[in-house]
């Protein structure tokens, strides 16, 4: 059995079932999650819920019994571990010995980790609920008709958590002006589109010549701004996993997706960060 760990928002949940998933395709065993950090959101941290049940995904919750038994789990070896902790934000290979029962923990956020399981994870990331709002086939019919570039501007706590905005910081305006100047430069006719949780700021900080639409309408519950961002036919991102997601899960074969050099304002991070975009994505 393989046990992951779950913490953060959508994209850290994504990144860490992914990596899971892998390991027990790979195993051949069962996996569950763990879900008790969620229910347990430190004072300081933003409070985030339980979101992979959108996907088409096979949930199995793991009981406080489960995780013990595996966290705690009695071995002659000494060298077999049964949890797998991440030591650094960068891909490393789990240390894996005989047996398969390993409880995951850490956020195993590159691509890396789940290579091998791509098509599985590309159909189970797949949301149940089709989009039924006016507003949102309408910005649909918009984005699959037009050479659509996608905007992600991540604001929210990155702004307004002191320790989150230690630890991550925000894009600038440069890197977004750098970005859309590099796109025009490889594409015809692009449209942007632009997503943000504070899109007022955006709307009154950021103008291009360029066609742009902001999405202001949105539903935090199906996650509307994310799909709309993976249906556009190239991504800007931010130093998000939100917009990470949303990019890797564009079908286009032919997408440009440009990212952010620095990933991290904490330096001792950054230096970690390499693995964090894929090599075909551009980074500013």
């Amino acid at each position: 059995m393989i046990i992951v760990r779950l913490k953060g928002g959508l994209g850290n949940q994504m990144f860490q079932y992914a990596a899971a998933k892998q390991l027990a395709e790979k195993l051949n065993t069962s996996l569950k999650l763990d879900i008790s950090f969620l229910q347990n959101n430190a004072a300081d941290s933003t409070n985030r819920e339980f979101e992979l049940d959108k996907f088409s995904i096979p949930i199995e919750i793991a009981s406080a019994e489960e995780v013990k038994k595996v966290r705690e789990k009695k071995t002659k070896n000494f060298i077999r571990p049964t949890v797998i902790r991440e030591k650094y934000f960068g891909f490393v290979k789990p240390f894996l010995k005989a047996g398969n029962d390993y409880y995951m923990n850490g956020y195993w956020q590159s691509d890396k980790y789940f290579a091998d399981v791509e098509a599985i994870i590309r159909s189970e990331f797949k949301f149940i609920e089709p989009l039924s709002d006016e507003y949102y086939i309408g910005m649909q019919g918009k984005i699959v008709s037009s050479n659509s570039v996608s905007l992600h501007f991540r604001r929210g706590d990155y702004v307004s958590n002191s320790k989150t905005n230690k630890y991550h910081g925000v894009c600038s305006l440069a890197y977004y002006q750098n970005a859309v100047k590099t796109i025009s430069d490889k594409i015809s006719n692009p449209h942007l589109f632009v997503f943000s949780d504070d899109i007022d700021w955006v709307k009154s900080n950021f103008h291009t010549g360029l066609p742009t639409v902001f999405v202001e309408k949105k539903n935090e519950n199906l996650h509307t701004d994310f799909r709309l961002m993976s249906m556009c036919r190239h991504n800007i991102i931010a130093n998000s996993s939100y917009s990470w997601w949303a990019a890797w899960l564009n079908p286009n074969k032919e997408k440009i997706v440009i990212a952010p050099r620095r990933w991290y304002r904490n330096k001792r991070k950054q230096l970690k960060a390499a693995d964090r975009v894929p090599n075909s994505w551009i980074r500013i």
